[in-house]
């Protein structure tokens, strides 16, 4: 590939959006494609180590793909997996795809620990992203990933400056032979050497301007000096890309690493640099801006200017700011009066006027200072008194065979610890030879390295593999240098080798697990070229006693301890020798080995009463051993880990964490925090099972007593450079309880990785900020990697976990009739209440819980006019007095519409109803009362404003309220009586009422109820026999609680007569009185309206509850009161007045 393709800038800001459970950070806005090379940079500010790449269809989004994540459980089939990240910590990540032109290719894998780092590779991997089907392709970063950057062909240049100190080593100078400082009016260069020396080849200023002073104060000419010169920093060819970005007014806000072609900041605005890498085509701040830098920060620009009242504030220490101009039209431009700390590297020039002042140093091929300006040196971040390096050399003796290599450790120690961000070339001595008689190689079976100068160490430390052919000892010398060109040089030796010796365990170290009975292989072998063989004279073919001294045992990582080695049942201690009478068979024996602790082990065996055999010339049956070397010695490394880890003293409120989804006790709420003691401990027997959790690993269940009683490795604690005992915590990707189809793993919170401290490994490492974000009973996962060794799984059942609390998430209630609705009449309600966690995020798997183990819901009604504590309890007389169960997931719902609030029910008549109210009445809901909360863990609503009041004066219940409220109303519909002259149309008023302060009133609200003519009961009063029927053009409504004249009226009175009509609101017929006339149906089983009005009956007659009735009078005149019936013909003599 081309050292730069293309560059794409595809910086997002940071969006927290959940999307099946994952929270997506960045998004590169470009397409990449499968066919061709490309890179992907992004930054991890902060791990949950759940962070992912996925590659995703173009267009559809459909297809996705994994293609790197630091899950450590995650699949490897198709991903690069990074398994040594640390929760919590700041990571940059890189990856080069380097295509076959089909949809597979080579994806490289490189990170680093700090913006200003050295990518170190980490792995190499074949990835097929051929199930993406289209070639184009967008990348999406899940969880933590921020500042995503793609682009094809080769990333551009990193901008690090491995040895940034080598370029700043006073407060200005150059590299350029053509270089010069052109020092004008009161310019001034403050913290030179006493003799006012600066490293530039040419000085330009003024005869009389003593530009220069040194760090006491004394100030004169300064003097050119081209040996203070540094040399030429590796600048890159730097291509803008990206958006073009202007802040300006009052703007306050903050922008985030990546690309970009220009960014001007201007007006008043204030713009927040928080740290990490920034490629700027032009910076710009003008008028009043103003940029807050923080955090370790590079600005990479071409041109970068300041002027106006413009300021860049960083007060920190310069190295945490370092600004680099590349090409060789790099300008840097710093006017007005503004003050900052940090290094300044250009290319070509820094100009500087006005008042400006950098406190650290400026390296430029053309510096120019003309008004007031200051360099002021500040290179106390390179030369800082308190960092002591220290190059250690280990182990610092050693013995070994001319057929092995003897592992030698270099490592870089900065104030006592590693430096794990140490960056150079190491110098080791003796060198690798060409005939190989001496070798160094970086692998125990690698090539030789061609040339022992200049090997690269990364990270701090760096491991090679020393041979010699030769007989003898071997002195180690090793050099390095410093970032403030220190050379740090290190000793070690005598590395014996021997021609003959005890080769254990084939040459390679024993991997034991404490407290496990193992063997070790123990070989006499002699030099045979540049192998090893086995010296079959050294025991007889059928066994010969051999005594073998072991010499005090070596404690290597960590470099102390306690509990011996047991060697054939014999315990071999740091303190003395031990021998021990072992039988060898043709050089071999295994020997009975047992270690009750963890760490890397080393002990000397000897036997000083061998000698080389002498064979005579030419005999067949002895192998030549000749020479002038007495004895057998061999070193055995044994690296021991921990059998398990224990799962103790787990407690939240309950210490029983037996329950499942099904059965048994509650432990905690979603989200709540809970504790747990890990203890790493000794095997005790062979009690790992196939995989119980379900993560494809084989564990160990280790939470009863016997586990949390066993004996713990006390030496499994990490050392800074020197060893890591580290635990990762987990869950698989299914809970324990409920099970099947739908169920979600959720999300472990809390310290999920840690490493053991001396006193944790004795008595274990106490957490209390774990949580689960789900419900039911979860599979605790506890696993390490220790001196390369994976740490046999311990896992616990935890549970019950229970929703946190109830939300209503929607809900609404409505006015059968919009602005009111009457008692008995149907209502409709709806709510969606939403089981969640303590950080109000749904428990997905509450829905699979065992009806006994999820909650009910009721519903409470209360009179809402009620004041203080008045009771104002009306549940009683809601219609549904229901229990709602029905969880869906994380969902509850309920919805209905044949809800009512009933009337009172006379004590005396069940079939009378007594009218009162008017009620506003609110809904709420309640969870079920248990009487076993404290032992099964119980949920409930987290708002519940609603106080229901009851007579006796009990502190109230509380209630999640309902949005909306009903007004229940006692109604009733009223028809008068009418009059009229025979066959024609008399006139029925229809009236509605309903109960107002002790009467009932007309209901003007009312536009809704309907009477229909056609829809009657009625009895002849005069005349069993009537014709006489009601009427109307079909179904009516009232308005403003009345009906018009003329639409309900009764006709067809053929005579002087009575009858009593009833309007069908229901179809019952009313109750006959004894001695009436029958009553006749207009059409059976039919009714007013699309629905019958059962909440407007009324007992209008003392026989319950009706339809209402009117009676109509057929044949009157009207007029004075004393005449009746005058002129009118057939007048029955009996009828009724």
């Amino acid at each position: 590939m081309s050292k730069r393709l293309l560059v794409c800038g595809c910086l997002w800001f940071l969006q927290y959006l959940f999307i099946s459970g994952q929270a997506v950070a960045a998004e590169c806005s470009n397409k990449l494609n499968s066919n061709k090379d490309f890179y992907i940079d992004f930054e991890i500010p902060s791990a949950n180590l759940n962070e992912q790449v996925i590659a995703s269809q173009a267009n559809s989004g459909t297809r996705t793909q994994v293609i790197w994540t630091d899950n450590r459980n995650a699949s490897e089939t198709n991903a690069i997996v990074e398994k040594s990240f640390s929760a919590g910590g700041r990571y940059y990540v890189r990856l080069l795809y380097s295509s076959d032109n089909g949809k597979q290719g080579a994806l490289q894998y490189f990170n680093k620990t700090t913006a200003s780092g050295a990518w170190q590779f980490v792995s190499e991997k074949v990835i097929d992203l051929s199930e993406i089907k289209s070639a184009d392709f967008r990348v999406v970063g899940n969880g933590e990933v921020a500042t995503m950057e793609c682009g094809e062909g080769e990333p551009p240049p990193s901008p690090v400056i491995p040895d940034v100190c080598g370029y700043f080593t006073g407060p200005v100078q150059s590299w350029d032979p053509a270089s010069v400082a052109n020092l004008d009016w009161s310019s001034q260069v403050i913290g030179t050497p006493d003799d006012f020396h600066i490293g530039f080849p040419t000085i330009r200023s003024p005869n009389e301007l003593k530009a220069c002073v040194t760090g006491t104060g004394s100030q004169d000419f300064c003097i050119a000096d081209p040996s203070m010169m540094v040399e030429k920093p590796a600048f890159v060819d730097f291509i803008p890309s990206g958006k073009r970005i202007s802040i300006g007014s009052d703007t306050v806000t903050t922008l985030p690493p990546g690309y970009y072609q220009s960014v001007t900041i201007e007006g008043s605005a204030v713009v927040d640099l928080t740290g990490g890498e920034y490629w700027i085509g032009e910076l710009n701040i003008t008028a009043s801006g103003h940029v807050n830098v923080s955090g370790e920060t590079v600005i990479n620009v071409i041109r970068f200017n300041i002027s106006g009242a413009g300021e860049l504030n960083h007060t920190d220490k310069p190295s945490n700011l370092l600004i680099v101009a590349h090409s060789d039209n790099a300008e840097i431009n710093l006017s007005g009066s503004g003050e900052f700390h940090a290094y300044v590297l250009s290319e070509n020039k820094v100009t500087m006027t006005g008042n400006t002042v950098i406190r650290g140093a400026v390296t430029a091929k053309e510096l120019n200072m003309s008004g007031s300006p200051k360099v002021i040196a500040n290179l106390s971040s390179c030369t800082t008194p308190n960092d002591n390096y220290e190059l250690v050399i280990s182990p610092s003796t050693a013995y070994g065979l001319t057929c092995e290599r003897i592992p030698v450790d270099f490592t870089v120690l900065k104030n006592g610890s590693l430096d794990t961000s140490f960056v150079g070339n190491l110098n080791v001595s003796p060198s690798s030879t060409s005939n190989g008689e001496v070798c160094w190689a970086a692998s125990e079976n690698g090539s030789c390295e061609a040339s022992s100068s200049s090997i690269p160490i990364h990270g701090g430390a760096v491991t090679l593999y020393l041979q010699s052919h030769l007989v003898g000892d071997i002195q180690v010398s090793a050099s390095v240098l410093t970032p403030g060109n220190q050379l740090l040089t290190a000793n070690a030796g005598p590395y014996r080798f021997a021609p003959y010796g005890f080769r254990i365990n084939s040459g390679a170290a024993k991997e034991l697990i404490a407290g496990k009975p193992d063997a070790l292989l123990i070989e006499a072998v002699a030099s045979h070229g540049a192998q090893c063989e086995v010296i079959e004279d050294y025991g007889k073919a059928d066994g010969e006693a051999k005594s073998l001294r072991f010499t005090g045992l070596d404690y290597v990582r960590p470099n102390s301890g306690t509990r011996p080695l047991l060697i054939n049942g014999q315990a071999v201690t740091e303190a003395g020798n031990v021998t021990v009478p072992l039988t060898f068979i043709k050089g071999e024996v295994e020997v009975p080995v047992q270690y009750n602790d963890a760490g890397e082990i080393s002990v000397t065996l000897v036997d000083d009463a061998w000698q080389p055999e002498d064979c005579p010339a030419g005999a067949p049956d002895c192998d030549d051993h000749q020479g002038d070397w007495s004895g057998l010695s061999g070193t055995a490394v044994l690296l021991s880990r921990p059998y398990t880890f224990a799962l103790c003293d787990i407690s939240e409120d309950e210490v029983d964490f037996s329950g499942t989804s099904s059965g048994g006790p509650g432990f905690a709420a979603a989200g709540e925090s809970f504790s747990v003691t890990f203890k790493p401990v000794i095997w005790t027997q062979d009690a790992v099972m196939p995989d119980q959790s379900g993560d494809g690993i084989n564990d160990i269940r280790t939470t009863t007593s016997a586990w949390c009683n066993q004996l713990t490795t006390p030496n499994y604690y990490s050392v800074s450079g020197l060893v890591t005992a580290p635990i990762q915590l987990s869950i698989p990707g299914k809970p324990a309880s409920p099970t099947g189809d739908g169920v979600v793993a959720g999300s472990l919170g809390g310290t999920l990785y840690h490493e053991f401290t001396g006193s944790e490994a004795t008595a274990g490492w106490t957490i209390d900020d774990l949580s689960w974000s789900e419900v039911g009973s979860l599979w605790l996962q506890a696993d390490a990697d220790y001196l390369g060794m994976p740490v046999d799984q311990g896992v616990g059942q935890l549970g019950r976990f229970y929703p946190a609390h109830f939300v209503i998430k929607e809900s609404a209630v409505s006015d059968a009739y919009g602005s009111f609705t009457y008692m008995n009449q149907p209502f409709s309600l709806s709510a969606t209440i939403e089981a969640q966690n303590t950080q109000n995020q749904p428990t997905q798997n509450y829905g699979y819980f065992a009806d006994d183990y999820q909650e009910s819901l009721q519903l409470r009604a209360v009179n809402a006019g009620a004041t203080g504590g008045d009771a104002n309890n009306l549940t009683s007389r809601l219609s549904e007095q229901l229990s709602y169960q029905q969880w869906d997931k994380a969902l509850q719902t309920i919805t209905t519409d044949t809800l009512a609030l009933l009337r009172v029910v006379s004590s005396t008549n069940p079939n009378v109803t007594e009218p009162d109210g008017p009620y506003p009445v609110d809904l709420g809901l309640v969870v079920e009362s248990r009487d076993d909360c404290a032992t099964r863990g119980c949920s409930d609503f987290s708002n519940q404003p609603l106080n229901v009041y009851e007579l006796d004066g009990a502190t109230p219940e509380t209630a999640a309220a309902l949005a909306g409220d009903i007004h229940a109303r006692y109604g009733r519909m009223r028809l008068e009586d009418a009059v009229g002259r025979e066959g024609e149309k008399i006139n029925i008023p229809v009236l509605l009422e309903y109960w107002e302060a002790g009467q009932f009133v007309t209901h003007s609200d009312d536009h809704d109820s309907v009477f229909n003519g056609q829809r009657y009961f009625k009895q002849g009063i005069t005349n069993p026999s009537t014709s006489a029927i009601t009427a109307s053009v079909g179904d009516i409504k009232v308005h403003a609680g009345r009906s018009a004249s003329g639409d309900l009226y009764a006709t067809e009175g053929v005579s002087s007569e009575q009858v009593r009509f009833w309007q069908k609101l229901v179809a019952d017929p009313p109750a006959a009185i004894a001695g009436e006339n029958p009553v006749t149906d207009s059409a059976s089983g039919t009714h007013a309206g699309s629905e019958s009005q059962p909440w407007l009956l009324y007992n209008w007659r003392g026989q319950g509850d009706e339809n209402p009735s009117a009676l109509v009078t057929f044949g009157v005149y009207r007029g004075n009161d004393r005449v009746i019936y005058r002129g009118e013909r057939n007048i029955p003599v009996t009828i009724n007045r």
